[in-house]
């Protein structure tokens, strides 16, 4: 059927997620209201919404709850005068915006270091040392660019990935068993409890991580093993590091990624905007984290994604919508008196906000007067976006309801899809 058979009708609805939003969640999670001009879908027309503009600045954390999480783990040992018992911990990364790949390693260094500190009572910082690896990540600042990781000499290169060394000053000390590493990211809803530490449950950002991504490591997607019997299998490798004691100095254990670090240094290229008032169909992983890698498409309420894009003037982050927008929904419900948005990351979780337990880094903790655990940023704070709502309508000019032409051809059916409506079964 020719496009001249219809006419469109548009409005733009302008809005702003900040402030006002208590009853339904936060200004990534708002509704629009339209009470006093709600749109209507006659028999011969349908609704078609889409997002014409979306701006939103990234105020989080690159390096955030959702990527900074890792599990370490060692079998007990005894080595100059040194007990290191088992070993079945959470270490995290601390969060922020990293500027080069050489600062986030000396921080993933100083989270493990200081772990293990904690964990065994023969270690301490100054006989537990760290030694970067600076060969890796030789450091030049003359580039124009900003960047301070880049080779000096022509001669020399990066290869991004991580490496570090932790050297035991402690007299007769070896590393008889090396402390492991691994990156989890488990979709799961089961419940899982570290070995050691009382059996601590995990909480959903320490064994659904994208820490795998951000730091190279080989992903882990089964809960398997102890600290006695760390077995692991090279076609399902447990272990997301190498991680070796140096032949002939045994006192310095060697930590290193098998991958490079990710590209940039964060792990959100995309946000997800949905609408509870559309309907289309999504991979799993970007929905349902129980059901992350089956690889299967669902039903969605995704509208949009958003880019992360960089102001090359400023430097400043935030993502938008190139325009114009290939993303639209067609909505076939008689009557729409409301919208409601929703901004996820790419594994449908929620955004990660700074924890505003701890002071910033220039502040000693001692000066600072923490909030009220009810204070969150993305409720009161500067977490809002604005976007353009395009709503078309485009009706039957013959006023016939179905639409006319050659008939598809006939399909096999697919029991991949076997639960998923259409939109016109959606809304009945």
């Amino acid at each position: 059927m020719s496009a001249q058979k219809y006419e469109n009708q548009t409005q733009h609805l302008f809005a702003s997620s900040e402030g006002g939003f208590e009853t339904i969640g936060d200004q990534n999670h708002f509704r629009i209201n339209l009470n006093s001009m709600p749109f209507r879908n006659a028999d011969n027309t349908i609704l078609r919404m889409s997002l014409k503009q979306f701006n939103m600045p990234k105020n989080f954390y690159n390096v955030n709850s959702t990527n900074n999480k890792l599990r370490m783990f060692c079998s007990t040992f005894v080595s100059g005068g040194i007990t290191v018992p088992d070993i079945d911990a959470i270490f995290e990364v601390t969060p922020g915006d990293y500027l080069t790949y050489q600062s986030l390693v000396l921080s993933f260094a100083t989270a493990f270091r200081n772990k293990l500190v904690t964990l065994v009572s023969g270690f301490t910082n100054s006989n537990l040392t760290i030694q970067e690896m600076v060969s890796t990540f030789t450091k030049h600042s003359n580039d124009g660019t900003g960047r301070n990781d880049e080779p000096e000499e022509a001669s020399k290169r990066n290869d991004y990935r991580l490496a570090f060394s932790l050297t035991c000053t402690a007299s007769g000390f070896a590393w008889t068993n090396p402390v492991n590493i691994a990156c989890l990211n488990i979709p799961t809803s089961t419940p899982l409890v570290l070995n050691i530490a009382s059996g601590s449950t995990l909480e959903r950002d320490e064994f659904f991580s994208d820490s795998y991504i951000l730091f190279g490591g080989v992903r882990v997607e089964e809960f398997e093993g102890t600290t006695a019997n760390p077995v692991w299998d090279i076609s399902k490798p447990q272990i997301s590091f190498s991680s070796k004691a140096k032949v002939g100095t045994t006192n310095i254990l060697g930590i290193a990624s098998y991958f490079p670090m990710n590209t940039s240094l964060n792990t959100n290229e995309y946000l997800y905007i949905s609408s509870k008032q559309t309907y289309s169909q999504s991979s799993s992983s970007l929905e349902n984290v129980s059901n992350e890698h089956s690889h299967e498409f669902i039903t969605s309420n995704i509208l949009a994604k958003a880019m992360r894009c960089t102001n090359p003037v400023d430097g400043s982050v935030f993502f938008k919508i190139i325009e114009p927008s290939p993303y639209f929904a067609n909505i076939t419900a008689s009557f729409l008196n409301q919208i409601e948005i929703e901004v996820r990351d790419h594994r449908g979780r929620e955004l990660s906000y700074p924890d505003t337990t701890n002071s910033p880094i220039s502040m000693d903790n001692s000066m600072y007067s923490a909030p009220s655990s009810t204070l969150k940023q993305n409720k009161f704070g500067n977490t809002s976006c604005d976007l353009v709502i395009v709503m078309e309508k485009y009706a039957n000019a013959n006023g016939v309801d179905a639409l006319q032409g050659i008939p598809p051809p006939l399909q096999i059916p697919n029991n991949s899809f076997s639960t998923n409506l259409s939109i016109n079964e959606k809304c009945r």
